[in-house]
This record gives structure tokens, sequence and C-alpha cells, in this order.
């Protein structure tokens, strides 16, 4: 698996977003309590890019377009189904790192 440098950890402010782009993907990242999570963008739901404008609750994110809910964790769904796809994430030297999205080809 290869792993992208995408920004510092100084670079996200805590309970706060940061997007990046990794392979042509827009990726969301979140820093609660000083871990970082990676979320694609995309909300599954209608295919919106607005994960990284939505709200925390706890370790889950809400689409700000119709409020689905999605765990920062594992992508799931808080209810209902259509999982967000999320990426490793490695932190050294403060620099962060996520994995390279696979091709969807």
């Amino acid at each position: 698996m290869e792993f992208i440098r995408v920004a510092r950890v100084s670079d996200i402010g805590e309970k706060r977003s940061l997007l990046v782009y990794v392979g042509g993907e827009a990726i969301a990242l979140w820093r609660i309590e000083g871990k970082v999570y990676a979320i694609n963008n995309v909300c599954p739901h209608q295919h919106t890019p607005s994960l990284h404008q939505g709200t925390l609750d706890g370790l889950f994110v809400t689409c700000p377009m119709h409020g689905w809910t999605f765990s920062l964790e594992d992508g799931r769904p808080k209810f209902g189904n259509g999982r967000a796809t999320v990426y490793q994430v490695k932190v050294e030297g403060g620099d962060v790192y996520v994995e390279q999205p696979k091709s969807s080809w």
C-alpha cells in the first residue's frame, strides 16, 4: 500500500477539516483528539462533495446537504446504508500521509 504526504498535522485544526486531493480524489481530513481521519469528500447519498463542510458528533460526520451521517473510522452510516470511503492515515514527524486511493477503472 502506497501512502502520499498530504499535509502537516498543524494544518488541521482540532475538530476541523482540511480538504486535500490524492490521486484525483477529494479527501476530507479531520483531526479529533489529536488523531487524523480521512474520508472521501463525496457523500454517497447524492454524490455531493461536501463532507469537509459537515458537522461532527463524536467520530461521525454529518453531510450538510441532506443530513446523512458517516463514521470517520469505517465509513458506515449511522442510519441506513451507503457506506462512505475511508482511507488509512499515517502520521510521521508531524506529516500526514494518506493511502493512495485505488483506481476506479
